[in-house]
């Protein structure tokens, strides 16, 4: 019986991810009349660690990055809701 319910409980929660990625799209893919994309600044931060175990910070040049006003990935952009929560890239180099 917990199978049963488990089983039809992950089918549903499936088809309603299924159903909010195509409205997504949907939207995204509408010619209206609003905005779909934006660009974002995204600065870039290195790190390094040296000798000593210490972390050691530079920065890099800032980027623009493109993003789409959407809940989920389209055409290879992220989401302008977390890119815009997420404007620094710190890269490691070790």
């Amino acid at each position: 019986m917990l199978k049963k319910i488990l089983k039809f409980g992950l089918l549903g929660l499936a088809g309603v991810g299924a159903v909010a990625y195509g409205i997504d799209s949907t939207m995204v893919a509408w010619p209206g009349s609003r905005q779909m994309y934006a660009d974002v600044k995204v600065y870039q931060v290195y790190t390094d660690t040296n000798k000593w175990n210490q972390v050691e910070y530079s920065r890099g040049n800032t980027i623009t990055e493109r993003c789409v006003y959407a809940l989920f990935p389209h055409g290879g952009y992220r989401p302008c809701w977390y890119v815009t929560r997420h404007t620094m890239q710190v890269t490691n180099t070790d």
